[in-house]
């Protein structure tokens, strides 16, 4: 007589074994973990400053000018004294400015009000007009040179003495 043995019991055994480590395999998917991650965001910045320093504004001294020499194209051309100094500027030169301020009425877009209502001031970048209110890009290694030209209304007197104006200068990066 031949004896069979029963195998039940290891292939329970190991159908059990094989189902709870599926089901610890499940569970452990299942679990979900928070992470937390702090990032700080520092925005580049750029200094614009004359020659009295940062923080204090940048005076344009005209001097003395004949009034009736201002034409609007190149007498009493004066040079804005400005220094640019940009964190990072050697990795990301690429960079835009822009006047704001108040325009004189009945004069183009680059032409900035003064406190003498007959005169105004040709803003410059270079040879090349620049408008309020309008972004001009360049590159921080070729910096434009900024200036002002007086001009007449053309409807008034230019009255003698001191004038003043006042505009915003803003650089970004692009």
């Amino acid at each position: 007589m031949t004896m069979r043995r029963c195998r039940l019991p290891k292939v329970l055994a190991t159908s059990l074994l094989m189902s709870s480590l599926m089901l610890c395999s499940a569970a452990t998917l299942a679990e979900t973990y928070t992470l937390t991650v702090k990032v700080t965001v520092v925005e580049k910045t750029c200094d614009i400053y004359g020659p009295d320093g940062i923080g204090q504004p940048i005076n344009v001294a005209m001097g003395d000018l004949i009034i009736k020499n201002i034409d609007g194209v190149s007498y009493g051309k004066t040079d804005i004294p400005y220094t640019l100094s940009c964190d990072d500027a050697a990795s990301n030169p690429a960079l835009k400015l822009k006047f704001d301020g108040p325009r004189m009425s009945g004069q183009a877009a680059n032409v900035l009000s003064t406190s003498d209502q007959n005169l105004g001031l040709r803003l410059m970048a270079g040879n090349s007009n620049l408008n309020l209110g309008v972004w001009r890009h360049f590159n921080y290694s070729t910096q434009p040179t900024l200036s002002v030209i007086p001009i007449g209304s053309g409807t008034g007197g230019i009255n003698d003495g001191q004038m003043t104006a006042s505009a915003t200068l803003s650089v970004e990066y692009q």
